[in-house]
């Protein structure tokens, strides 16, 4: 009875610091930003037909209906109702991750320090600076569907939550759907299950219907005959609680992507005129890209004793992240795209380790011994990602910027 009163008060201990984190944060960044065209999108509704980004704002529409909640009040009930699930499923995910009975101790306190680092660095905080971005609910839908696939209950959950995924946003294909296909290649092949034959067969259907739901969304989709724009964008105002005048910026675009009266221009920016902030990124989180690759290293090694192919699938994971290229060179929205890669790295490591795949425990189990050889520069990593912080939508983060900005004023002179 003892040894469990002690665990137990482990285990609150640690969901107490999380909490402590979270809370710090949202002191350090309060007012949170919101408003712009997170909020306009909110206003989609297939009350307008069948179009894109419009999953969100016609679930608001139906509450807002049936419980008789002005439209101005339901962004904030949104946004409130969308960072409390975020936040509760990270917390439930490290809550699960210290109650699983039988886990590898080391794996444990693995554990431990991934979620410090996410949560001291940008993966609880990013979206201050746009408040409950819909890119959240992206997230949540994406790691429900790779949960289930990796657990084998309910597999069909990850068709359906790749399809919200898409109603929710187009450019979920490039974002968060890497982490429900990456389960289905581990499932099929790397684990050794024999229904195997069965979860390829999910992963084929849950592809197609995204790839073609995508597709209509980003090309075909368009408001209804009879819809015009003043509707739109009087629906806009009242849930941005302004006049239509104060947000007429967005009535091009709202244009574009619903009524598909003039085109709007996907390729915004030249990522050739970004280039500098991008090699700024990767040198800034230098020390994080090279544990990781050392980390997956050792998940190669032990699995090429397995086999080829086993090893092969291994060492194309971390390259998921390869999805968000499309972003990088379509929208300089650089800062959401950065956290769909770093969010994407950190959850494949993290289910990898809470399923205990026995080559990705024995790499767990190297960086433990690392840790402990050289506790100071991982204490130093932690501390670096907290002063990192959260990034920005656009050009990643300040430090980032700001390094970038002097890089220019000193090539110029050249």
């Amino acid at each position: 009875m003892k040894e469990i009163i002690i665990k137990l008060n482990e285990k609150i201990k640690f969901m107490l610091v999380l909490l402590c984190i979270i809370v710090v944060w949202a002191v350090r960044l309060f007012p949170f930003k919101f408003g712009g065209w997170n909020q306009i999108m909110l206003a989609f509704s297939y009350r307008y037909g069948f179009i894109q980004r419009a999953f969100i704002g016609s679930c608001i529409d139906v509450i807002s209906t049936a419980l008789h909640i002005p439209l101005k009040y339901m962004r904030y009930i949104y946004g409130i109702v969308t960072m409390l699930i975020f936040t509760s499923v990270m917390l439930l995910f490290a809550y699960k991750s210290q109650s699983k009975n039988g886990m590898d101790s080391q794996v444990k306190i693995f554990l431990q320090g991934l979620m410090l680092l996410f949560l001291l660095g940008p993966g609880w905080n990013t979206n201050y600076n746009n408040f409950a971005l819909t890119d959240v609910w992206l997230l949540i839908v994406s790691i429900t569907g790779m949960r289930a696939v990796m657990h084998e209950k309910n597999i069909w959950l990850a068709i359906v939550a790749a399809i919200m995924g898409e109603l929710i946003h187009p450019a979920y294909v490039f974002l968060y759907f890497n982490l429900i296909l990456v389960a289905f290649c581990y499932r099929v092949w790397i684990d050794d299950k024999r229904n195997s034959h069965k979860i390829f067969a999910y992963l084929i259907i849950t592809f197609i219907v995204d790839a073609i739901l995508f597709i209509y969304m980003m090309f075909i989709a368009k408001a209804k005959p009879g819809v015009n724009l003043e509707e739109i964008m009087n629906r806009a105002a009242a849930i941005t609680n302004k006049t239509v005048q104060e947000i007429s910026n967005h009535a091009i675009t709202v244009k574009g992507y619903l009524l598909r009266e003039d085109k709007v221009n996907g390729i915004q920016f030249v990522i050739n005129s970004y280039w500098l902030l991008l090699v700024v990124m990767i040198l800034v989180f230098s020390p994080f890209i090279y544990e990781i690759f050392k980390y997956w290293r050792n998940i190669v090694k032990n699995a090429k004793l397995d086999s080829k192919i086993k090893a092969t699938t291994y060492a194309l994971m971390p390259f998921g992240i390869i999805t968000t290229i499309p972003m990088y060179i379509m929208h300089n929205d650089y800062g959401r795209w950065t956290y769909a890669a770093f969010f994407y790295e950190f959850a494949i490591i993290w289910m990898l380790n809470y399923v205990e795949d026995k080559n990705v425990v024995a790499s767990t189990h190297v960086f433990m011994k690392c840790l402990r050889q050289h506790k100071l520069y991982y204490f130093f990593l932690m501390f670096y990602a907290a002063m990192m912080g959260p990034f920005e939508q656009n050009l990643i983060n300040p430090i980032i910027s700001l390094i970038e900005t002097i890089g220019w004023k000193i090539l110029s002179v050249y």
